[in-house]
């Protein structure tokens, strides 16, 4: 009877298993768990936290997604995330709009990579790092076991990774924990990088060095948006896509939507002063450090005081609404 009852549950974890495993099992439930977000049937999908995903974002055969609870997996629109990556945040994990991230890369712990980013083949990047010096006597596994144990230890484990606006990493690149990589960057093949890298810089290496500029990055004190060449300084959170620009070129500026930063030379200057208005008539209100501006669907000024060594200069509208940015100078 033993034997029985115990081949019993064999066979009813098997055909539980099986059907759990089957395409049409695991389309059905994602289409129901995660409506407008279809990943592809293979896809192994554990959420037990937060997962936020915009439209047109898609997740490719084998990915694994691992969201643990109090975590949190954001997908900016147009997202394409290739075959056999796996994202596993321990604390959160963000990907820009229209960034993509090609097969079998790893992305855990807390990473952060901004708008129009390419990630090529087998990139990894982990905040977290194993310990094998805190006690050097013990194993490793157990220094680990120890951190995470201790509060304090635990709480400075992760380092946020920072992948800025369009940026291109090679094939088989490592970035370490706490490394921010600016605006523009490329890094080649193979590398490892380990300090930040500036806007602009191509590096290469291991560790990785700046081999070369991808161009001269020299913030004016002034910029305005039909000047191609000072779109750089338009510096995150801007519809600066060449789709959007041409979709966006009525409105008379670049639109931002909630958290954007522009980088002006602020030596000397007083205040930042922004021509702007808001979009489709929404009414919101614009924040610079401890600085609110109410906004409206007019064009006017607005004035904020400059802020040492707040470069770039950080602005947040709330909610994602958008607004419409023609010039930006320093007083």
């Amino acid at each position: 009877m033993i034997q029985r009852a115990s081949l019993y549950k064999a066979i009813l974890h098997a055909a539980r298993l099986g059907v759990s495993r089957s395409a049409p099992f695991r389309y059905l439930r994602n289409w129901l768990r995660l409506p407008g977000l279809s990943p592809d049937p293979s896809a192994n999908l554990s959420i037990e936290g937060t997962i936020e995903y915009g439209h047109e974002t898609a997740i490719s055969e084998g990915c694994n997604i691992i969201v643990p609870p109090n975590a949190t997996l954001r997908l900016g629109n147009g997202c394409h995330i290739g075959r056999y990556v796996e994202l596993g945040p321990s604390g959160v994990i963000e990907i820009g709009e229209n960034t993509s991230i090609q097969d079998r890369s790893i992305l855990v712990g807390d990473v952060f990579l901004g708008r129009n980013c390419m990630l090529s083949l087998n990139v990894l990047m982990t905040s977290g790092v194993h310990y094998y010096d805190r006690w050097p006597h013990l194993l490793i596994r157990d220094q680990d076991r120890m951190v995470f144990a201790d509060p304090k230890h635990a709480v400075q484990h992760s380092q946020p990774i920072t992948i800025e606006e369009d940026c291109w990493i090679g094939v088989n690149a490592v970035v370490m924990p706490g490394v921010t990589v600016g605006r523009g960057c490329v890094v080649g093949s193979n590398a490892v990088v380990t300090c930040d890298l500036p806007p602009y810089s191509v590096a290469a290496g291991v560790p990785a060095r700046i081999i070369k500029q991808r161009l001269s990055f020299a913030p004016p004190k002034s910029i305005e948006w039909r000047d191609e060449k000072q779109y750089p300084y338009f510096y995150s959170g801007f519809e600066l896509a060449q789709s959007e620009r041409e979709k966006n070129y009525r409105e008379g500026g670049h639109i931002a939507r909630g958290r954007f930063a522009l980088w002006l030379d602020c030596s000397g200057a007083k205040e930042i002063c922004l021509t702007v208005r808001s979009l489709k008539g929404e009414k919101l209100v614009l924040q610079h450090g401890s600085v609110c501006v109410q906004l409206f669907d007019d064009w006017h000024d607005c004035r904020f005081p400059v802020e040492a060594g707040s470069e770039p200069a950080w602005f947040l509208t709330g909610e994602k609404k958008g607004i419409v940015i023609r010039e930006a100078r320093v007083e």
